[in-house]
């Protein structure tokens, strides 16, 4: 009885899977993946004999640990080549009870740390002067003062259960401490800097320790205050935010200082920049300068006069910023790119080929300036792209007016009642409801709705990239689909990848390495259904599968 599937909210349930192995006495090996993680139940005659998480889990520690993953892959394999070390095993029955029981209660633990999940651990004393056991190193290892606690628990390997223990261990022994994400805001005015500085500091795990109010004042500050965020206002005197961004990410703003302003530092620091756009219904071409430049993301000042509410505005500022407090600025890089001064005239044809992209603000527009202009103009495909958190329709034409200009391919925002053409790349915002049909002459078309029209309880179950990915599966006019993820950050797409997977689809996601915001490629990659790549062979998977236009 040899078996493979997914294991997770909307799929079976690891516990189901146990009990009936148990019930029918079976021997052979369950290997469970989930993201990083990797592991081993050994069963003998339906008893599990052995089990391996990680590195650092075996036996009960191993299995309690895998039955509380939420979702992944898994393998079962009729065999007798099984370890049996004759020093633990339980029955079926054993394992439901007590991982029941386990998870009962490190969810009632979990609900209390997660209030702190945006908190920075950081060291109080030194680890080498008191004494503590292996799996504490292994935990401080990663407190570097940069992660925040939920990304500290959930790459230190050491299981849902023991991970809870060490941290309260930790905290409550004051070995180590968390404090509030540092930001500095950056702008000329003293109204904005108020507005912007009140918002964040609304938020628990935000401290506005620095108010800045032209570029020569914010790099002067960064020295002293080392925030982890930067929010940047770009048109300023004296230092504008463009002039600011390049001088802080060349690292040399030190001579810049000395030399025109007589002003000593004793070095340079660098941090994460979020820009902080004008109220605009187009994004700025400051703003996409700003991103090629090294900014992580962008924001719109808060306004009365647009569809969100302050609420929603102010959560959505500091998703922003929170994302980018996280983000390894050692990968940061400046993009350049070449206009395009002809495009090439591929005839006018629908497609039958869709690739559904996924990607958010935050590292997903940096992604998407280095792969569309790197993909060739012949693609025998359409790319349909939905940035999840892009503020608004006029962004995405402003963004892929941008895009246009320096690619093979054609790109333009996603419209209402528009044939889907390969060889074209189209940009929608997540405030819009992407679905495929066929029109009366049988082209592929797509057809555009905005949630914020929709009653009260459609908007809610609202999720775009699983709403354009459904669509795009149930579509018969498709014969190849591809699923492309993108940084990002947000659990939109997971069911929807897994069912295009799971009719035949391939899903690539963004590697750990070039991706400036990991959360949303890894949550893809946890459910083990994506291919692991980097944005520099992304383009060459996508050719591969999809082909190019012949004449």
């Amino acid at each position: 009885m040899s078996a493979e599937g997914y294991f997770g909210p909307s799929e079976q349930s690891l516990v189901d899977m146990i009990q009936m192995w148990g019930l029918n006495n079976t021997t052979g090996i369950l290997v469970i993946k989930s993201g990083h993680e990797e592991g081993e139940v050994h069963f003998d005659k339906g008893r599990a004999v052995w089990a391996k998480s990680g590195d650092f889990l075996e036996d009960e520690d191993a299995i309690y640990h895998m039955l509380a993953l939420r979702e992944g892959k898994f393998r079962f394999v009729n065999t007798n080549h099984i370890e049996n070390k004759g020093s633990w095993s339980a029955s079926y029955q054993q394992i439901i009870m007590e991982g029941m029981r386990r998870l009962d209660h490190i969810n009632d633990e979990m609900r209390d740390i997660e209030e702190k999940f945006g908190l920075i651990p950081y060291i109080k004393k030194d680890p080498s002067t008191i004494e503590t056991s292996a799996t504490e190193k292994i935990f401080l290892e990663l407190v570097d003062g940069k992660r925040n606690l939920e990304k500290v628990l959930n790459y230190c390997g050491l299981g849902v259960h023991k991970r809870v223990e060490i941290f309260s261990h930790l905290l409550s022994s004051e070995i180590i401490g968390l404090r509030k994400v540092r930001i500095l805001v950056v702008d000329d005015q003293a109204m904005w800097r108020k507005v912007v500085s009140n918002m964040l500091s609304h938020e628990p795990c935000f401290e506005v320790v620095g108010l800045a109010e032209d570029g020569i004042d914010a790099l002067k500050k960064l020295h002293h205050l080392k925030p982890d965020v930067m929010t940047l206002d770009l048109e300023m005197p004296n230092l504008d935010g463009i002039k600011t961004l390049y001088w802080m990410m060349s690292g040399g703003y030190d001579i810049l200082l000395k030399t025109h302003y007589n002003i000593t530092i004793d070095d340079t620091y660098r941090c994460p920049v979020i820009v902080i756009s004008a109220i605009t219904t187009e994004m700025a071409p400051q703003t996409l300068e700003a991103l090629m430049g090294g900014a992580l993301g962008y924001i719109t000042k808060p306004s009365q006069v647009v569809p969100e509410t302050l609420k929603e505005q102010q959560l959505k500022i500091a998703k922003t910023v929170m994302a980018a407090s996280q983000v390894d600025l050692r990968k940061s890089r400046r993009i350049k790119v070449k206009s395009v001064t002809e495009k090439r005239n591929i005839p006018f044809e629908n497609t039958r080929k869709i690739i559904c992209c996924a990607a958010s603000v935050v590292g997903g527009l940096n992604s998407l300036m280095q792969l569309i202009p790197s993909i060739p103009g012949l693609l025998d495909a359409a790319i349909m792209v939905v940035i999840d958190d892009l503020d608004s329709l006029q962004h995405a034409k402003s963004f892929a007016e941008f895009l246009d200009r320096y690619s093979e391919l054609s790109v333009e925002a996603a419209e209402e009642g528009s044939i889907l053409r390969r060889g074209t790349v189209y940009i929608s915002p997540g405030s819009n409801e992407l679905t495929f049909g066929t029109d009366a002459s049988n082209n592929t078309i797509f057809n555009v709705s905005n949630f914020r029209k929709r009653d009260k309880n459609k908007k809610e179950s609202f999720r775009p990239v699983d709403d354009m990915l459904m669509s795009a599966i149930k579509c018969r006019r498709f014969e190849t689909k591809i699923g492309l993820v993108l940084a990002g950050d947000g659990p939109d797409g997971k069911v929807g990848f897994l069912d295009m997977v799971k009719m035949g689809g391939k899903v690539f996601a963004q590697d750990s390495y070039s991706s400036l915001n990991t959360v949303k490629p890894e949550s893809i990659a946890c459910m083990g259904i994506a291919k692991i790549v980097s944005l520099d062979d992304m383009v060459s998977h996508i050719v591969d599968e999809v082909g190019k236009v012949t004449y």
